[in-house]
């Protein structure tokens, strides 16, 4: 009967350790963009266009300021919980790139147009 405390108490490290590492197991990986973040609730778009909300609370991993407009890399469980979240791109940083990418095609276009001729003056009377 001494045993019985033993035998419980083993298969309940075993259950409570196999449960922690198979929830692990189950986070699976996936590189979004941030689209808006509401409290504790982020939607989220991944590489395909297909948005989804994830829950980020206390318990997730974050490596940086996460913030709206961000890529990140994403560990989530199948129930939304994010597990970690590692900033793979700024947001700020995207935005300056598309900008700087928008004053060169508007410079390539002005460079590319030729110049049109100006009227003649008029002699003076």
């Amino acid at each position: 009967m001494m045993w019985l405390p033993s035998l419980i108490f083993g298969v309940w490290t075993l259950f409570s350790h196999s449960t922690a590492e198979g929830a692990m197991q189950e986070a699976k990986h996936f590189v979004v963009d941030i689209i808006s973040i509401n409290g504790e609730e982020f939607v989220v778009k991944d590489e395909n266009g297909k948005e989804a909300t994830i829950h980020v609370g206390t318990e997730t991993e974050k490596f940086g300021q996460v913030q709206a407009g961000d890529r990140v890399d994403a560990w989530i469980f199948p129930n939304g919980q994010a597990k970690t979240l590692m900033i793979l791109r700024s947001g700020a940083i995207m935005r300056a790139e598309r900008e700087q990418q928008k004053q060169q095609e508007l410079q390539q276009r002005a460079e590319a147009q030729p110049e049109q001729p100006r009227p003649a003056e008029s002699a003076p009377r």
